[in-house]
């Protein structure tokens, strides 16, 4: 059973990177690749901050 699970999340992960580069293609031709660039690292250090933020409250809540 575990290497159904693993031939599974194998294949949902090389899936998951084919449509992830398919969209990165389209939008870099669309948008051009810096701006792109630009945008998906406002988006992850938007993330890396909300994620510092949530986990300071979850600590200070649970602590």
């Amino acid at each position: 059973m575990d290497e159904l699970k693993l031939a599974i999340l194998i294949v949902v992960i090389l899936v998951g990177i084919y449509v992830v580069m398919l969209l990165g293609d389209y939008f870099g031709y669309k948008f051009g690749r810096m701006r792109l660039a630009l945008y998906g690292g406002y988006v992850t250090l938007g993330l890396i901050i909300l994620f510092a933020i949530y986990a300071a409250i979850n600590l200070l809540v649970l602590n």
